[in-house]
């Protein structure tokens, strides 16, 4: 009965460090997990800045793209603009020279009726009409190579605006070529960096270990010391030396 009650005390004993084992390894598996959460929760984090700063340069694209658009309507409606007004001018010249017309019809008959004595004066209005004519063609010329020269300048302009406008996006793209270069060694750098903890965790573990194995060991010579007899027909170290199993756990797993 005494040997039972010892064996019942002794699986206790053995149930409720197996029970404290148990309770210290779901606490390191719990402990895991919530590290692995808040990681996950950083990293999903960082994910949506990134994504947001992205559709933030993507709306200020657009943005300004919707500008560009806009002052070239711009351009093209003054350009209209002065093409209308100059087929009006042309009308009212061309309306100007009808009525000048008519009334030399009107001359031309009432000089036909009156007289020949006339002839000299037509002949100098005619001269004179020729003039204001050449001057007129003249005029129009000069208009229109004013209106060729800014239309070129224009031109010029827009096309140094898309040069300017090309340059700023390939300095964008590769800002942000740079940008996601950096981040990528970054995440790099900090899996080697966890990684590096998770070894040095691993070997401090397994020399606390082998610390405590040395310490049990030493308890149980110097116990073997005490208790031994002084006789040198027993060996004071035979438990230590046969007892394989309690030399291969720490003395808190027993």
């Amino acid at each position: 009965a005494e040997e039972r009650r010892d064996s019942f005390a002794s699986r206790n004993q053995e149930g409720f460090r197996h029970k404290a084992v148990m309770e210290e390894l779901k606490t390191l598996t719990r402990d895991k997990e919530h590290e692995s959460l808040m990681l996950k929760w950083a990293g999903e984090d960082d994910a949506k800045a990134y994504i947001a700063e992205v559709e933030q340069d993507r709306r200020d694209s657009l943005a300004f793209r919707n500008a560009e658009g806009r002052c070239h309507r711009e351009i093209e409606e003054s350009q209209r603009h002065e093409k209308v007004q100059e087929a009006h001018e042309e009308e009212e010249i061309k309306a100007a020279c009808q009525a000048d017309v008519d009334n030399y019809k009107r001359e031309c008959a009432e000089r036909d009726r009156n007289s020949l004595c006339f002839g000299r004066k037509e002949a100098n209005i005619q001269r004179m009409e020729e003039e204001a004519k050449r001057q007129n063609d003249y005029d129009k010329d000069q208009e229109s190579r004013a209106l060729d020269t800014a239309a070129r300048s224009d031109v010029k302009k827009y096309l140094e605006t898309c040069k300017t406008r090309k340059r700023l996006s390939l300095a964008f793209r590769a800002k942000e070529k740079n940008r996601h270069a950096c981040w990528e060694k970054k995440q790099a750098e900090r899996k080697r960096e966890e990684k590096h903890r998770d070894t040095r965790d691993r070997a401090l573990d397994s020399l606390y270990v082998e610390l405590a194995q040395e310490k049990e060991k030493a308890r149980i010579a110097l116990d073997n010391l005490r208790h031994a007899d002084c006789t040198f027909s027993k060996n004071p170290f035979a438990a230590l030396l046969d007892n394989d199993a309690t030399l291969g756990k720490p003395y808190w797993r027993r």
